[in-house]
């Protein structure tokens, strides 16, 4: 037997999705060894009984302008919030899953990471069933399922325990997809009611769950059999979990609300279209390209890389749609493949373009790359026979194959090393914030931290769980990677500039929409604290603002901290009349 028949009988084997399934799993095992990291470190204070009740794990915030206030003067949220800013997840399922790991081994991290590798296996496998029950059991479905176990995209969330509920989702979501699918093939009407019940399931593990809708309607359009109106019908149950699943996220209050890194497209369809326009070239790119998704949110909103990643996602979009076209109109499997991916993108273009994102739109993607390679090396594949065609198509799947099989696997390495320095970097900046007793009395004054998120909300769970003491307040002056100049106005007042304004990358948006504008003049009054806006860069965002306290600046009850080299370092504001330069802080994640 030939090396090209034995990979092939190897790719058709019945056993392939459990060896994919523990091939996917010993990519991320190094994650094993990667400890709480991130906002597993908000959650497990959370879990311990910090804070709000456990089982609203993702209820950031819950848009109450009365508990905002509390939260905006104790630091946990920035000045700069919207007042009624809301971000809150229904992902209950996901939640119980992470009370089980905390109820059994609290202090044994390594256990929950083989707890989510156990998800990805269950994932991967499920989706190596999927594509046999769409492509059949040909090589082709098996070598979409390798694809699919390789992948980059899910490395982090399996690493990433706060973001295990996208696993569960996903899993869910796609043994929901092949329920159907073999409910409408043989027609027993108990597995309809099991897929509508496996979707219940996703969406209660993760919103990411939309996206297996999708493919549900692309089913219906392109694979199910019957007449338009029995193929609709049969997403009767469907249908009736979505409304309920809709009205429980409505009257649950989950949802974002202000802001600018979280939309709601029903809620503010306009910015929500704006936004998809810039995020699904993105998530595209991250998709079919080694440049991540995530490289999106690195730039500033109109500045030449963010530039950059659209010209890039656009050209990835077109020389697909060259690519996959043939086999799209000759073949139903890629209409429903290629619609479905399509679709999926929709749900999860309501936030920054993430690789992390990609579960469902990466399903049907390499479904079609799989059943591309198949068609190319088949005799009467259908394609263009040409050579206009043939030969660039040949050449962009070579490449393809090369970075999906060789460069994936390395690409997922490269992940976790970047979340496990980043998670480094944030919980060594956090131990240079003096624990002596006195600053429980204190507001801790942090002039220019790279990120709100990680570099200032983060130090009292983190210190808490730890068993020091954490800062009365917080209080930051900044919040985005950007030079600043620091004038001293008189003995209790503070003037500063920031060249790139309040808002400087994409994430730095995330407490407040662009739609909800400062003006000049504006002003902010917390305890002993106020902030005025007094001025405005040419984006419209505050980039001259006077900041006021309660007592001098050199009161003993100001702790004042600079962070400097990644690390918070004790800093003097200068006298009345002077003023200093401090260049960017370097983020975690550069």
């Amino acid at each position: 037997m030939s090396a090209g028949r034995r990979l092939g009988a190897a790719l058709e084997h019945p056993r392939l999705p459990l060896a994919v399934a523990l091939l996917a799993c010993l990519l991320v095992a190094p994650a094993l060894r990667d400890g709480f990291q991130l906002d597993d470190h908000f959650q497990r204070y959370q879990l311990l009984g910090h804070g709000r009740p456990p089982i609203q794990l993702f209820v950031f915030y819950d848009g109450d302008a009365t508990e905002n206030a509390r939260a905006m003067d104790r630091g946990t949220l920035p000045w700069w919030a919207a007042p009624d800013f809301r971000h809150a997840s229904l992902r209950y399922l996901s939640v119980l899953t992470m009370q089980l790991d905390f109820a059994l081994w609290p202090d044994r991290p390594e256990w929950m990471h083989l707890h989510s590798l156990l998800w990805l296996g269950a994932l991967v496998t499920a989706a190596a069933f999927f594509y046999r029950r769409i492509l059949g059991a040909t090589w082709a479905a098996g070598l979409a399922a390798v694809l699919f176990a390789v992948d980059d995209a899910h490395a982090l969330p399996t690493a990433y325990l706060a973001n295990r509920n996208a696993l569960i989702a996903a899993c869910f979501g796609v043994l929901c997809l092949s329920s159907h699918a073999r409910a409408r093939e043989s027609d027993p009407p108990r597995r309809t009611v099991l897929s509508a019940v496996l979707l219940a399931l996703a969406l209660a593990a993760g919103e990411i769950a939309l996206s297996a809708v999708g493919y549900l309607l692309a089913y219906a359009l392109f694979l199910d059999r019957g007449s338009r109106r029995e193929r609709l019908s049969a997403l009767a149950p469907h249908g009736v979990v979505l409304v309920l699943w809709a009205i429980a996220y409505r009257l649950g209050g989950f949802g974002a609300t202000h802001s600018g890194f979280y939309l709601e497209p029903l809620a503010d369809p306009v910015n929500y279209a704006r936004a998809a326009l810039e995020h699904v070239p993105a998530l595209v790119m991250g998709q079919w390209t080694p440049l991540p998704a995530d490289l999106a949110s690195g730039f500033a909103p109109g500045s030449e890389g963010a530039r950059a990643v659209r010209w890039i996602g656009a050209t990835t979009i077109a020389l697909l749609v060259a690519l996959l076209g043939p086999l799209v109109r000759r073949d139903r499997a890629a209409r429903f493949l290629a619609l479905g991916a399509a679709l999926s993108l929709l749900p999860i273009a309501a936030t920054g373009p993430q690789d992390r994102l990609l579960f469902f739109f990466g399903l049907g993607c390499m479904g079609l790359l799989a059943q591309l390679v198949h068609g190319l090396l088949a005799s009467d594949d259908g394609l263009p026979a040409s050579g206009w065609w043939r030969l660039p198509a040949l050449g962009l799947v070579a490449l393809l194959l090369i970075g999906h099989l060789a460069l994936a696997p390395a690409a997922a390495q490269l992940w976790l090393a970047i979340q496990r320095r980043a998670n480094e970097r944030m919980l060594s900046a956090i131990a240079s914030v003096p624990s002596d007793a006195t600053i429980a009395a204190q507001d801790l004054i942090v002039l220019n931290p790279p990120d709100y998120v990680y570099a200032v909300s983060a130090i009292p769970a983190v210190k808490r769980v730890a068993g020091e003491p954490s800062p009365r307040r917080l209080r930051a002056l900044g919040g985005a990677p950007t030079p600043m100049e620091v004038e001293r106005i008189d003995a209790r007042t503070l003037r500063v500039r920031l060249d790139g304004g309040l808002f400087d990358l994409p994430f730095s948006r995330y407490f407040r929409s662009p739609a909800l504008r400062f003006a000049a003049g504006d002003r902010v009054e917390l305890s002993d604290f106020s902030v005025e806006v007094a001025g405005l860069n040419e984006a419209g965002d505050p980039a001259d603002l006077l900041f006021r306290f309660g007592v001098p600046l050199e009161d003993a009850s100001l702790r004042w901290l600079a962070w400097s080299d990644g690390a918070y370092r004790p800093w003097q504001p200068p006298a009345v009349g002077r003023s200093v330069r401090v260049p960017p802080p370097q983020g975690i994640f550069e």
